[in-house]
């Protein structure tokens, strides 16, 4: 292997340890290593042609009749990138749409959703170009997977498309990720290189199917406590929020508290403009910029 490539899974294994010593949002962490490795493609790569680059053979996830994938490339292959256009979209789903569900149900089943969701994408890929000469890469797969999950395990959240910025109308997640699919998916036809779309629906399938099973480990971190509720009492200005509250106040397991969390930030109003409240990044924020953490 060249050192180049020794080099951008040095930088993936240093970014998941800095981000469980560190505690920081794996999902942020992985978009900052995926620009480092694309960095290494670009600086490795032959008259400019990142996918010429030993890293995107190397930590590619490449198969050919009798020579099967290399083990790490199974995790590797979604840090490897084929464009600028393919980091770019990828990007977005990382940084604008992950950390939200890293939030709720811990950096390591997130993790394990990225992961183990983009080696079933990928393996789906496989298995419908069974014969042939493949070479798999990006993080979409397991973005997809994350996807899945999101729009399973929390199906009335409304995000904000591409940027989250005041004014920009926001959607449910589930539509969000067919979004993303369509867009991907029409890339990839119109471009050189098409996109896997077979990874990402097999990934999606996944994350959707096995989300549950996910929430069932016996990890640290995510919903495996209860959310505290003091944030929010002042907010119960109606019989029908004070009865919400309550009921979540009774809730004594943390899934059954974080959706009558769900329910009351759906029904109350900004203290400020009186405008609807959603829930970002850990806060219950309004269009008119009022916010607080949750």
């Amino acid at each position: 292997m060249q050192p180049v490539s020794l080099a951008a899974i040095a930088v993936i294994v240093l970014a998941t340890a800095y981000g469980f010593v560190r505690k920081a949002p794996l999902s942020l962490i992985y978009a900052v290593a995926i620009l480092a490795v694309f960095a290494l493609q670009v600086s490795s790569s032959a008259l400019g042609f990142v996918r010429l680059s030993p890293v995107t053979f190397e930590l590619g996830l490449f198969a050919a009749p009798g020579s099967p994938p290399a083990p790490w490339a199974w995790i590797t292959f979604e840090f490897v990138h084929a464009s600028e256009t393919h980091i770019f979209l990828n990007l977005l789903g990382l940084i604008l749409i992950s950390p939200t569900l890293e939030e709720r149900i811990g950096s390591a089943r997130w993790a394990l959703l990225f992961f183990v969701g983009g080696a079933a994408g990928a393996l789906a890929f496989l298995l419908v170009h069974f014969g042939d000469v493949v070479l798999l890469v990006g993080a979409s797969a397991g973005i997809f997977a994350v996807f899945g999950a999101y729009g399973r395990l929390y199906p009335r959240d409304r995000v904000a498309l591409f940027l989250p910025i005041r004014g920009i109308p926001t959607l449910p997640v589930v539509e969000v990720v067919v979004i993303f699919l369509v867009l991907e998916t029409l890339l990839g036809l119109l471009g050189p290189l098409g996109i896997a779309w077979e990874a990402h629906v097999g990934a999606l399938i996944f994350g959707f199917a096995a989300s549950p099973l996910f929430m069932r480990l016996p990890l640290r971190g995510g919903r495996g406590r209860l959310i505290p509720l003091k944030a929010i009492q002042d907010l119960a200005t109606t019989p029908e929020l004070q009865r919400i509250l309550m009921e979540a106040e009774r809730a004594d397991l943390p899934e059954t508290r974080e959706a009558w969390i769900e329910s009351f930030v759906r029904a109350a109003r900004c203290p400020r403009c009186a405008g609807p409240l959603r829930r970002r990044f850990g806060r219950i924020v309004s269009d008119c910029g009022w916010r607080r953490r949750l």
